[in-house]
């Protein structure tokens, strides 16, 4: 698997986005998930380690 290398526009892109505060980041386009959804998450579908 190879390293994918990101440019230095999209590093100063990620740099602006992280320091934007959290209620200035606009998630209206953004489905809220109801009361009726929440049957389907599942905690951690996690394997217990190789011994």
């Amino acid at each position: 698997m190879s390293k994918r290398v990101l440019t230095e526009e999209q590093l100063a892109e990620l740099r602006t986005l992280d320091a934007l505060p959290d209620k200035e980041i606009d998630t209206s386009d953004i489905p809220e998930i109801g009361d009726d959804r929440w049957w389907l998450a599942r905690k951690g579908n996690l394997r217990k380690p190789a011994k």
